[in-house]
This record gives C-alpha cells, sequence and structure tokens, in this order.
C-alpha cells in the first residue's frame, strides 16, 4: 500500500529542486493547483496515469515518486552544543607538546592515566603523597580580568607548598581545566603558564588536561586545578615533632594576596570599585599587585631539609595569627610572634590605609606578604637565613615559646 505522505513529500521535494511552484505543476499536467496541493499534503494520491505524467515533468522516476523521500535522520552532534571539537582536539595536540621530557614520566596524553616512576632509591621506607587543588575565590576575578597566567603560577605554587610544608619534595603534577568553546590561544597560554611553574620549581609537568563543556560554561569560562604527587622517606617527613622551646621562626616572603583572602577584597572592591585601577606606591594597579602568583618554596625548603636545619613549617595562607596554621605544634608549646621586623609590601600597607577593617580584623585576614614560617634551631639560625636569602626575603619574626599566659593559644603576637 502507497504512503501518501511519503509520495506527496517526494513530489513537493522534487518540484522546489525544479524551481517549480504548484500552479506552474498544475498547468503543465492540466489539473488545477489545488490537487496538487492535496498530493504534496498526502490528502491524495494521483492516479496511476498521473504518476508517469509528474515524473516526466518533474524530470525524475516513478520509483522515486513511489516510493517516496525517506525521512530525514535525526542526528545532533558536538556543533549543536556549541562545541569546535576541531579546534579542541588541534589544542589538545598542542598541549601534549608541553609535557616534561622526563625518564621519569613514562605516559601522559590527553584522558589518559598518567603513568610515572619515583626515585625512590636510599629510602628505608618510601611514603607516596598525593594533593589536588584549586585556586580559590580568586580564579573568577582571574578569569574575567585576563590573569589567566598568573592564576596558573599561583596554582602550582600553592599546590607545591602544599607538600612542601611536611618536606615531602613535589615530583609530578597534572593540571585540568573545564571550559567553555574557548581560545586557543588562552588555553595554550594557560598550558605554557603551567608547564613555566612547574619547571621553576623542578617539578615534572605531566600536562593540562581540557575538557570542553560548551553546555555548562560560556567562552572565555573555565574552572582549574592541580594534582600533585611526591615521595619522602617517613624519617625525613617535617610533622612538627621536632619542634622545640627556643627554635627561631623565620618568614618566607611572598607575593600577592592568598585565596583565603580575596573574599575580604571582593568585598572592599564591590564597596570602592574605584581601588581596582588605584596605583599602588606610583607604579602598579592594585589589581596588578593583588594577582601576583604566590611564591614557591620547593627549592628553599629542599635544602634547608636535606642539611637538617627544620624543625617545623607552618603554612600561613590568610593569617599570621590564626589559630589552625599551628596544628603540628608540639602541646605546651606557641609561636610568639613579631611583625616589626617585616618589610610590609606596598599592597598590604595600601589595604590597611583604606580604614575599611581596624587593624585587629586586617591582622586575622591578611598575611602581610609572609607565606610560610619556619621554625629552625637557634644556633642553626644564621646558617638557615643564608641559605634561605639564595631564593626569597625572609624575616626573624619570633621564638617558639612556653607562656602560661597564653595557654593553648598556639600563637599570639609579641
Amino acid at each position: 500500500m502507497l504512503d501518501r505522505e511519503k509520495v506527496g513529500r517526494a513530489i513537493s521535494e522534487q518540484r522546489k529542486i525544479k524551481g517549480m511552484t504548484q500552479k506552474s505543476l498544475a498547468d503543465m499536467l492540466n489539473v488545477s493547483y489545488q490537487a496538487v496541493s492535496r498530493w504534496e499534503q498526502g490528502i491524495s494520491l494521483p492516479s496511476v496515469d498521473m504518476i508517469y505524467d509528474i515524473a516526466k515533468a518533474l524530470e525524475t522516476t516513478v520509483d522515486y515518486l513511489l516510493n517516496g523521500v525517506p525521512e530525514e535522520r535525526k542526528v545532533i552532534n558536538y556543533t549543536d552544543t556549541g562545541l569546535d571539537t576541531k579546534k579542541l582536539y588541534m589544542i589538545k595536540e598542542r598541549l601534549g607538546g608541553l609535557v616534561t621530557g622526563d625518564d621519569m614520566l613514562l605516559h601522559a596524553e590527553y584522558t589518559d592515566p598518567v603513568f610515572f616512576k619515583l626515585n625512590t632509591s636510599g629510602m628505608e621506607e618510601p611514603v607516596y603523597v598525593t594533593a589536588n587543588h584549586v585556586p580559590g575565590s580568586k580564579e573568577r576575578f582571574a578569569m574575567e580580568n585576563g590573569y589567566d597566567r598568573e592564576i596558573c603560577m599561583d596554582l602550582v605554587a600553592n599546590a607545591a607548598n602544599n607538600l612542601m610544608r611536611y618536606g615531602v619534595k613535589p615530583a609530578i603534577l597534572q593540571a585540568n581545566m573545564v571550559c567553555g568553546n574557548n581560545d586557543s590561544g588562552q588555553i595554550l597560554v594557560m598550558g605554557e603558564a603551567f608547564k613555566e611553574a612547574c619547571e621553576n620549581s623542578g617539578i615534572v609537568f605531566a600536562g593540562l588536561e581540557v575538557s570542553a563543556q560548551a553546555v555548562n560554561y560560556h567562552a572565555g569560562e573555565y574552572g582549574i586545578g592541580a594534582s600533585v604527587t611526591g615521595v619522602a622517606d617517613r624519617k625525613n617527613i617535617i610533622t612538627g615533632d621536632g619542634i622545640v622551646e627556643g627554635d627561631v621562626l623565620i618568614g618566607l616572603h611572598t607575593e600577592g594576596i592568598s585565596a583565603l583572602s580575596y573574599p575580604f577584597i571582593k568585598v572592599m572592591i564591590d564597596r570602592r570599585p574605584d581601588i581596582v585601577y588605584a596605583k599602588i606606591d606610583g607604579r602598579n594597579t592594585f589589581m596588578d599587585e593583588m594577582m601576583k602568583p604566590n611564591a614557591s618554596y620547593v627549592k628553599v625548603i629542599h635544602e634547608l631539609n636535606e642539611q637538617k636545619l627544620i624543625h617545623g613549617i607552618f603554612s600561613v595562607n590568610k593569617s599570621l595569627f590564626r589559630r589552625r596554621g599551628y596544628d603540628t605544634m608540639p602541646k605546651g608549646l606557641g609561636a610568639g610572634i613579631s611583625i616589626s621586623s617585616v618589610q610590609i609590601p606596598a599592597l598590604f600597607r595600601y589595604i590597611y590605609d583604606l580604614d575599611m577593617m581596624d587593624k585587629e580584623c586586617f591582622l586575622e585576614d591578611f598575611s602581610l606578604g609572609i607565606g610560610m614560617l619556619l621554625a629552625v634551631p637557634k644556633a642553626q639560625c644564621g646558617q638557615a637565613v643564608k641559605i634561605i636569602e639564595k631564593y626569597h626575603k625572609c624575616y626573624c619574626m619570633g621564638t617558639i615559646e612556653k607562656d602560661d599566659e597564653h595557654p593553648d593559644a598556639r600563637v599570639w603576637p609579641v
């Protein structure tokens, strides 16, 4: 039995291909244009004799008209989602060229697992350490204001420092990104920033894996993260158990704002939008200073640890006086800290001079340019300082004390 709708669709499609109107076809067949319309709508079928005349008029075959036009296959592909897969795979090929060439790295390609081996020679009890990191709340500001390179380098530094605060040297890092249908130049700049930051810290870069999700992210938007892995002999891991009364606290200088402090900056910017482009010390803008990547302490801590010069490490993050940062402090001891010796960066002096928070609040929310505190033996403080100054500015900021006036305080200003 003939399918009237298929026959009608075949007549309509072929008529349009020929550039004919229903009326012109009707005139050639000596029928009314209403008859042609009814055929094409599948309301009625032309007679057998008329099918031959229609095929001749439309320069097609009877078989084509009788079998009709098959329904178009319904297909949804990545193009419909807004994703340019050709561009994406081109970017991934170029990102593959950024992977560090190292015997440690056996395989790192696209979404495959990363295969690597770590050097454990000479270790009595190797301990493998891994951690995942995201940039924190200043990522969106970076994304919206073009600090793509800086936020990647900041992420690497923070990921590396998280291992180094236990004396574990990070060996390999893989970055990841979810984004929209982003510009290839932007993604390549970020891949290069990850690679540069890793190589500056002696870390093997296992690549940047990109997951483009045009249905979830607009063009230019992204979310980044990193996974870092290292290994250390268990006896060399810094737990804080070695901290003793009299140890000297040395602060290591860093740039920029901690991600934990950024929410307070966001409130300030919302209240005073003019500060974003304010000049700090007549040079860089507030925005430029704020987005400087934080320092990586891999090389300096590794060297100090090799020479047994570190008893404990405290990660400052948001504040020098944040009790949680001193959780590894042995019971009964605390850190008496003075900021009088610190050369406070102009950025933090500017923030304080805005008079948007009192001194106590300010000290609770900002690190004053100190990224990490090291507890070193008093007798070897000079030796430690000499090593640190090869890499970073540093300040002797206090000592480890017993103090009955601050029971369980762990940290207090002096």
